[in-house]
């Protein structure tokens, strides 16, 4: 989920909610494939000070995939808290409270690389939850590749290098290698049956 303003500015300063992520390899990949799935929240001053290490959570399948059948992946957000989960709320993932300040928490460095000032546009609002106390919208994407260490380097004979300045012609021109994988039954795509949301306003629950 990304902000549908940025309120408080560029990526990651108006933060980034991500209910459910996982790689598309599978359970033998040594990072983790479809048997680990991860939550994550994006907020910081900067791509360089993005704190999601502090609100990150894997969860592993036990004995099995989460290919291997349907799954609810949720959110559950409110002005005190935000958590995500897997087909029920009782099996969370992630749990943040809102109960002191984002950027306290994020213990942020005074300035950044370059010298300049690090100032938190954040306290204006007077609420712990800020930046994630404005509307967002749902992303469903299927990503592919990607140069930030999502995938990492030398692993699994991986056909490109995220330093590389030609990193996507080079996945490109090792389709031979992956392509294949991708065409066996089941593999390779990702399959929605639905999307619900509710907001829950003075008692009265409204899908």
């Amino acid at each position: 989920m990304l902000p549908v303003n940025n309120t408080y500015g560029k990526w990651p300063l108006s933060g980034e909610i991500d209910i459910v992520e996982s790689r598309g390899n599978n359970y033998t990949y040594k990072q983790g494939g479809n048997n680990i799935v991860s939550s994550a929240l994006h907020w910081g001053p900067d791509s360089a000070n993005d704190a999601w290490w502090r609100t990150n959570v894997k969860r592993a399948a036990l004995h099995t995939t989460y290919a291997a059948q349907e799954h609810k992946f949720g959110l559950e957000w409110s002005q005190k808290y935000l958590f995500t989960y897997v087909n029920s709320n009782l099996l969370q993932v992630l749990y943040t409270s809102f109960n002191e300040p984002l950027w306290q928490r994020g213990n942020f460095a005074s300035y950044d690389s370059n010298g300049t000032k690090i100032v938190d546009v954040w306290s204006q609002t007077g609420r712990d939850s800020t930046p994630f106390d404005q509307d967002f919208y749902l992303i469903i994407n299927v990503a592919v590749g990607g140069t930030n260490g999502w995938f990492q380097d030398g692993v699994a004979a991986k056909p490109w290098s995220d330093n590389s300045l030609t990193a996507k012609y080079d996945f490109w021109n090792a389709q031979k290698q992956w392509l294949p994988t991708w065409q066996t039954e089941g593999a390779g795509q990702m399959e929605v049956s639905k999307v619900e949301m509710w907001q829950q306003c003075d008692g009265d629950e409204n899908k």
